[in-house]
């Protein structure tokens, strides 16, 4: 906290130096939580998968030390400190720090002794950076360059980043808890009130090596993303608002940037050189908001999936050795209701329902090349890949079951209720069923994240052609002591279906997968 509140002094102090301040605002929150999880490997024992000479059917696992998060007792604590500064009626600035750490978490180390994967110092980190000019050129436009905060609707396409993946300090303890989610962008926002139009741009991958130019053959080594998004507010009496969007996600062809739901189907394209180059994705897409009659809000929206996945060849034995691009075809739905009931106004009772579609791809894992040993063996795509990308999605956050799967090959209903029993409190009551849109195997594999665990993936027994996933039941208490300080319960138990096997039948592994996960967050929220 003392390294927040430095560092802000120095910003307020220096600026002087630069332009002159009209007015400045102070904010920020602190949060602290204790989170008690269990079974979140879902009993799984961790083993390596062994590939087939095809080079994407798994074939056995050879035996590797559990990395799942059995069981988890742990506080936390996250800092946001932000200043923002008006330097003129047109310009204003943003500067936003950030810290998350377990308490007395420094030089804690992992099962192995290297500290390297786990948060284990207290480095406050740029959270937010911007620079905003209104009324930039002609009076509708205004223009944000820097770090910033890029999210659309409901968050089904651009949201707050992945919130069952981190990079910061939390990554390897509960990184889908994380609040660090920022990107380094433009946006231009033109107001023509009703109609509204974001364009936007921010660099979603950039390896130090392009950044230095240090490979002549591969200099793009980057992944970079744009797009638009047009808000219209019909002049109707059900305050409709209907959206329109665009956006596109670009790789280099630097080796390093892949970025596509390819890398969570088996080992894809990994260490292939040129493995990102092809890869590009367009998201159109239609949402709608409205309110038919008093207290109903129903919502919708669908998107499509463009463009190209880079997929990897494989030799007869098994090695990678070039590159190709398989169409893109995938599609997304979802569909939201909001109800307040016209009944016991005083405890505020709410029916609430969602259901998202997200498409899969049963042999995505699988290329078509000629020079792939798996057509020998008469199995190949059909050159068109149809599982979602989840792109930078920001939905299910708190939930067992976002931190455990990707927005991808999902079916998700939820049903829910709330109500204030007392005064300044709310509970919420959820119930979530999850199933396959395609049915799991070799060219389709279920992958499984961890909170604890990077980017590292689980690869479980799944069962042949069944497509239930699970459910998940959460419940949710909140307390607004005042206006500023906020007390939260939340617990959840998410209960595996048929997917999942009792045993995992390849050489070398073993034991049940079928454990029931549970968490209970319990929060101390101060804004100020």
């Amino acid at each position: 906290m003392k390294k927040l509140l430095v560092a802000a002094l120095m910003v307020v102090l220096a600026s002087p130096a630069f332009a002159a301040i009209q007015n400045v605002k102070v904010s920020g929150d602190i949060t602290t939580s204790y989170v008690d999880r269990n079974n979140f490997d879902l009993g799984l024992q961790d083993y390596t998968p062994v590939y087939s000479g095809e080079g994407t059917s798994i074939s056995s696992y050879t035996n590797g030390l559990p990395t799942g998060l059995k069981k988890q007792s742990v506080f936390l604590t996250q800092t946001r400190l932000r200043v923002d500064a008006d330097l003129s009626d047109n310009v204003s600035t943003t500067v936003g720090l950030i810290n998350e750490r377990a308490w007395n978490g420094e030089n804690a180390s992992n099962p192995s002794g290297s500290t390297a994967n786990y948060a284990n110092d207290t480095n406050v980190q740029l959270y937010l950076a911007s620079v905003t000019l209104r009324e930039f050129l002609y009076s509708p436009l205004s223009v944000t360059v820097g770090r910033q905060v890029f999210t659309y609707g409901n968050g089904f396409i651009i949201g707050n980043g992945l919130p069952n993946q981190a990079t910061g300090n939390l990554q390897y303890i509960d990184q889908d808890l994380t609040e660090r989610t920022s990107e380094d962008g433009v946006r231009a926002v033109l107001d023509y009130k009703p109609l509204t139009i974001d364009l936007i741009y921010f660099k979603n991958s950039q390896t130090a090596a392009s950044i230095a130019g240090a490979y002549v053959s591969n200099p793009q080594q980057s992944s970079d993303v744009y797009g638009y998004n047009a808000n219209y507010q019909l002049s109707d009496p059900f305050n409709t608002v209907v959206e329109q969007y665009m956006f596109a996600r670009i790789n280099g062809s630097g080796s390093q940037a892949t970025g596509g739901v390819d890398d969570f189907n088996g080992p894809a394209n990994d260490g292939v050189s040129g493995e990102g180059k092809g890869d590009t994705l367009f998201v159109p897409g239609l949402r709608a908001s409205t309110n038919p009659v008093k207290g109903l809000n129903v919502q919708g929206e669908i998107a499509w999936q463009l463009g190209d996945q880079a997929v990897a060849n494989y030799n007869v034995s098994g090695n990678p050795t070039s590159v190709e691009a398989e169409h893109r075809d995938a599609m997304g739905a979802q569909f939201m209701a909001s109800y307040a009931l016209p009944v016991l106004d005083k405890y505020k009772p709410t029916l609430n329902a969602s259901y998202t579609y997200v498409s899969g791809d049963k042999n995505g894992g699988a290329n078509g090349s000629t020079n792939n040993s798996i057509l020998q063996t008469g199995t190949k795509s059909a050159k068109v890949f149809t599982a979602w990308d989840p792109m930078f999605e920001g939905q299910g956050a708190g939930t067992i079951y976002n931190t455990l799967y990707t927005l991808s090959n999902m079916n998700i209903l939820s049903l829910g209720a709330s109500a204030a029993p007392l005064e300044d409190v709310t509970t919420t009551f959820t119930w979530t069923n999850l199933w396959a849109a395609d049915s799991y195997g070799a060219y389709n594999p279920l992958a499984l994240y961890q909170p604890d665990g990077g980017a590292n993936l689980y690869y479980p027994e799944t069962k042949k052609d069944a497509k239930g996933l699970g459910n998940e039941y959460d419940v949710n208490v909140t307390y607004n002591y005042t206006e500023d300080v906020t007390f939260g319960v939340s617990l959840g138990w998410y209960v595996p279906g048929s997917v999942f096997g009792s045993t995992v039948s390849f050489a070398g592994a073993g034991g049940p997968n079928k454990d029931i996960a549970s968490q209970a967050i319990a929060n101390l929220a101060v804004k100020f």
